[in-house]
Parts: C-alpha cells; sequence; structure tokens
C-alpha cells in the first residue's frame, strides 16, 4: 500500500480520515500495520501490503448474495442457494433479504485483525504463482483483451469509463481483477485507480494483474465490502462494475454508497450479464 492512497480511503464507519501506523515497508510499499479513523478510532489491518477495511464478522471471501442473505455462511452455489430461497415463498424471501439490509446498517464495529492462514493465501497470489500455474496465466494475463474488436461488450465497457475522462476510478466487486487491471492498461492517463473487493485473497490476484502491467503505483486493491465502501465522501470521478450486480446482497446500500463517494458530475458506468440467472432458474425468477 503506498501512503498517498490515505487521501482516497476513508472509515467505511464514519467516512472521516485515516492515518496509517506502519510495522514494514518494502520499496517504499506499507506492507504491515494499522489504519486508524482520526474521527471514530475504529482501527483497520494492513495485510501483505493491502489495507483491509471491513465490517467485524463480515465474511472476507465470495459467498451467493442470496446465501448471504439468509445469512448462510457454507459455500453454496448461487443456483443452489436461489433454489432454497424459492422454497421460503415470495414473502418470506423479501423479508429475509429486508433483515440482512438492517444488519447491514447497525453501528459499526470493523475488523482489526485477519487470520494467518488468509493472509498466506494474499501472499501466495500476490506472488504471481497461482495466476502463472496449470493455464491461468493464457486465460487471465492476456492485454488487451480482443483488440480491434469495438463491437465486443467488454470493450465498449471499457471505452464508456475511459470517455468519462477521470482522473479516479473505483472498481466495485472488482474479483480477480480482470475488468479493473483492463481499464488500467488502456487508461494510463487515469491517475488512481481503487479496486475494493471484499474476498481478500483475490486481493493479491488483482494486485499481481496491476504489476503485470506496470500500474502497480497509480492502482491499489482494497479490502472493501461495497455496502460500506472504504472510501472518502466525493473523491471519485468514476465507478465501474462488471457482471457483479446480480451477486450483491444489498444493492441500495451499495449505490447509496456509489453516489456518496462520486463528484458531482462523476459517472456510475455498469455492465450487467444480459441472463444473470441459471437458464434452469429463469423461468422462476421472472
Amino acid at each position: 500500500m503506498r501512503k498517498a492512497v490515505l487521501r482516497y480511503l476513508g472509515c467505511p464507519g464514519c467516512r472521516s480520515e485515516l492515518v496509517v501506523k506502519e510495522k514494514g515497508r518494502y520499496r517504499g510499499d506499507i506492507r504491515s500495520g494499522t489504519l486508524v479513523c482520526e474521527n471514530c478510532g475504529q482501527e483497520y489491518p494492513v495485510a501483505a501490503g493491502r489495507p483491509v477495511l471491513l465490517r467485524k464478522n463480515v465474511l472476507n471471501e465470495w459467498t451467493s448474495p442470496v446465501s448471504e442473505a439468509m445469512g448462510i455462511n457454507d459455500y453454496r452455489t448461487i443456483d443452489q442457494s436461489i433454489k432454497e430461497l424459492f422454497s421460503f415463498g415470495e414473502k418470506r424471501a423479501i423479508e429475509l433479504v429486508h433483515e440482512r439490509d438492517q444488519v447491514n446498517a447497525e453501528v459499526f464495529e470493523s475488523l482489526k485483525s485477519i487470520p494467518r492462514s488468509v493472509v498466506g493465501k494474499m501472499k501466495y497470489r500476490e506472488s504471481g504463482k497461482w495466476i502463472e500455474a496449470g493455464n491461468r496465466r493464457a486465460r487471465l494475463l492476456s492485454f488487451p483483451w480482443k483488440a480491434g474488436d469495438n463491437k465486443d461488450s467488454f470493450n465498449i465497457f471499457m471505452q464508456r469509463i475511459a470517455s468519462t475522462k477521470p482522473d479516479s476510478i473505483l472498481d466495485i466487486a472488482s474479483g480477480g481483477g480482470f475488468a479493473v487491471s483492463h481499464q488500467a492498461f488502456v487508461n494510463t492517463k487515469v491517475k488512481q485507480i481503487l479496486a475494493v473487493e471484499r474476498d481478500l485473497k483475490s486481493l493479491g490476484n488483482i494486485q499481481y494483474r496491476f504489476k503485470y502491467i506496470g500500474s502497480e503505483s497509480r492502482s491499489e486493491a482494497v479490502g472493501g465490502d461495497v455496502r460500506n465502501l472504504p472510501v472518502r465522501t466525493e473523491v471519485i470521478d468514476t465507478a465501474m462494475m462488471l457482471a457483479a450486480l446480480p451477486e450483491i446482497s444489498g444493492v441500495t446500500l451499495m449505490i447509496r454508497e456509489v453516489f456518496r463517494v462520486l463528484k458531482e458530475g462523476g459517472a456510475f458506468v455498469l455492465l450487467v450479464p444480459e441472463n444473470p440467472v441459471v437458464p434452469e432458474l429463469k423461468t422462476h425468477a421472472e
């Protein structure tokens, strides 16, 4: 983590500025330490070089939004959890989602430490060994994507973001960093790129992509929840999201947060899947 990124980061609990208490540096980057909110005193860890600004007890890995709405913590695919949601009936399903939104709006308490096993996974992926293994390199480190194909939906998405001519970009629910790393590759004029992702091990993948394309000096992967964005108010020119909307529990809270962090006149560019629900469940969803 570069110290300069603190001008963009903010306490997800009260939106205030953060100061850093360093424990370790490597080649100028802060590798370990604590971020402290000057207003409310909440503390957040810096682990494996990544600032992690999460609510206490929020899962630090991806789970399907339906499972999260139901309070299920074990791994289930989206189609499995949707089938279970249908079993509750429409009325109870809606109640569950509203109940989860209320939980997300409760008094904020920060996640102060990260298990060593998770930090190990973050470091392993940041090293590039995970991406380099097997056949992942060809799929995940191909820049640019479908060069010259101006009709490809992903390239149209990339062009639309670049057309806003931002100095700062916030990528929401970044996953492994596919979209945000491509935007960093094609849009070299952006001064600061933030990639917010809750799955902490994926932060290593994102930062490795930035390093691979030579963008790490202006790009940061940040551990955070889209419903409590770890970003100060009105500091972002353009927010982007690739295909993640159907994977989010608490969309209303997320949208409020996005428009909070955008500057006046800022843009929010989304690419939404044409068929976000698995085919066999699509008729039920409709």
